[in-house]
């Protein structure tokens, strides 16, 4: 229903009407328009009788136009923050928080604090002395926007890096509990994130340059590692130095979380990144069951094992999805101290016999032949035009080696640079063994109570983390981070790993109306607290809610908001 004005024009002259006008649909469900209410011509139409109007629409909802009349001191976003107080209280962090301040002697209102950086990284990420001015947009109840002040929040960070283990830990057994969750399979995996202010570094900096998952090796940068179980629930977080190698932060991690968690064996699944001989003699040892990847290409047992599953596919004469298992001998090496040398380590060789399991896709494998197919004449043609180039033998043969290099392609080609010519052959081996290994990817694991197809799926549910990075990474803004030394760094990520805990549950509690939590807090956020001053006192209002808004508050359990709840 809404006003709409006509106009006509007669014997050179425009006359202008108000009507009150609604949308409906017809038998044959067209929109169509029919007028309820003729308001008259506009020049008739005063002042006074559209005041007189408003004022019987408002009684309804009993207000006044006097009162609207008065001046509006704010409008607030209010009905996103209603959602993520009920998420704050279901996850407990208030008693988590008060159980790590029981030994400090903080003066300010911490709570108050953390909540509002953990509430701004979930609707409106942004610096923390932005967060200030987000403050003045949202209504939390609660909390006073004066009393939120710069240094304190720079302080509350550093309670939470300080209290980390006890915060985190207190939070994800309220996960556990709440989803009636044992921890038998935990999902481990790492990424990373730069820095792109140049900043010097200092000595013990935990900003360093490493292998960067962003391809932005140029950048120093941290690495974080995230615990999950298999629902998708982040257990916790870890943040390691830029230059951290992944491998060397595995045995650290699994022997946190049986002790944070008071288990003494679970089941590890991670990604090929993981994998030495030193992460498979300790998981081993020490009685851990694992699901790791195993490069295809990189490892001497898998190639023979993929060289028997490419073969038993083919006679197997099927065409769809296969799956392979074996028992194969996995040789690598394992580095000890050694006793009379300090700092040197002894190379041991060490051998274990493992279940290979070797899952097979054919759409997969089309699509890694027609990407390397492309990648390869595209390259070879550059190469061609290298050739061309009147610039001597050893800059061209340079240009070659390096192109094939960032390419990805040098073990497909063999180049040498002879008699001043450069000399460039296939290397049919590797093509051939790349080709047999298109559409397959390969695990270990010592497990005896899973089945192939069961340690299948569990190794595919890494894709949760994986959307957790993304998340982190991107709905949560973790980059740009706005701090340079290594306590506020690894606060600001734990900010936001807690706020992506947050975002979890929310999702969690909106899967029977299939909507995600980011497009439910656009929805939630047109619920706006208004506040103006009437006869001397704070007045306040708030608009209607709506029947989608309504929906997503079912879904999380909680009644409608209403003014008593400001």
């Amino acid at each position: 229903m809404y006003v709409r004005e006509s106009s006509s024009k007669r014997k050179g002259k425009v006359s202008r009407t108000f009507q009150i006008v609604e949308s409906y649909r017809d038998e044959r469900s067209k929109v169509k328009q029919r007028t309820l209410l003729h308001l008259g011509p506009a020049d008739k139409f005063l002042e006074k009788d559209v005041d007189n109007l408003i004022n019987g629409l408002l009684k309804v909802k009993g207000l006044t136009l006097e009162s609207l009349d008065s001046d509006i001191d704010e409008i607030k976003h209010f009905g996103q923050i209603y959602a993520l107080i009920h998420l704050w209280k279901e996850l407990k962090i208030s008693q988590s928080i008060a159980k790590a301040r029981s030994s400090n002697r903080i003066r300010f209102d911490l709570e108050k604090h953390i909540k509002s950086l953990v509430f701004n990284r979930l609707d409106d990420p942004s610096s923390k002395l932005k967060l200030l001015t987000w403050l003045e947009t949202v209504h939390i109840p609660g909390i006073n926007r004066d009393e939120i002040r710069y240094e304190y929040l720079l302080r509350a960070m550093d309670f939470l890096i300080e209290h980390k283990r006890v915060i985190e830990g207190h939070i994800s057994r309220r996960f556990l509990t709440m989803f009636d969750q044992e921890l038998k399979l935990c999902f481990y995996d790492l990424t990373s994130t730069y820095f792109e202010a140049d900043r010097s570094l200092t000595e013990d900096d935990i900003r360093q340059n490493g292998y960067s998952r962003d391809h932005r090796a140029d950048l120093e940068q941290i690495v974080i590692g995230v615990v999950m179980t298999q629902d998708g629930i982040p257990l916790a977080h870890y943040t390691f130095p830029g230059n951290t190698s992944d491998k060397s932060t595995l045995t650290q991690v699994v022997e946190d979380i049986k002790s944070r968690f008071g288990v003494s064996t679970v089941i590890l699944v991670a990604d090929k990144g993981m994998v030495n001989g030193n992460n498979l003699r300790f998981l081993i040892e020490n009685g851990d069951d694992f699901i790791l990847g195993e490069s295809v290409r990189q490892s001497k047992s898998a190639r023979h094992v993929i060289e028997k599953a490419e073969q038993s596919r083919i006679n197997s004469n099927k065409d769809g999805k296969y799956i392979f298992e074996i028992y194969e001998e996995k040789q690598t090496t394992v580095f000890d101290p050694k006793p009379d040398e300090p700092g040197k380590k002894k190379r041991s060789p060490y051998r274990v016999k493992l279940r290979y399991i070797a899952g097979y896709n054919p759409e997969i494998r089309m699509k890694k032949y027609q990407t390397r197919l492309i990648r390869v004449t595209e390259t070879l043609e550059e190469i061609e035009d290298i050739k061309k180039k009147q610039i001597p033998a050893e800059d061209r043969y340079s240009q070659i080696k390096s192109l094939l290099s960032r390419k990805r392609l040098s073990r497909f080609f063999n180049v040498a640079l002879t008699d001043n010519k450069i000399v460039m052959h296939k290397a049919d081996e590797e093509f051939s063994y790349e080709e047999k290994c298109d559409g397959w990817f390969m695990v270990i694991t010592q497990s005896k109570t899973l089945s192939k197809e069961e340690i299948i799926t569990r190794y595919k549910e890494l894709k949760y983390v994986e959307h957790g990075f993304f998340e982190l990474k991107h709905s949560l803004q973790l980059r740009p981070n706005f701090h340079w030394t290594k306590n506020r760094i690894k606060a600001h990520v734990m900010i936001c790993f807690m706020a992506f805990q947050m975002a979890v549950l929310f999702e969690k509690r909106l899967e029977p109306i299939k909507l995600s939590w980011e497009k439910a807090l656009d929805k939630l956020r047109r619920i706006q607290v208004i506040e103006w001053e009437n006869e001397g006192c704070l007045r306040k209002g708030m608009v209607k809610v709506k029947t989608d808004q309504m929906e997503i508050f079912k879904s999380l359990g909680i009644p409608k908001p209403t003014v008593a709840s400001l």
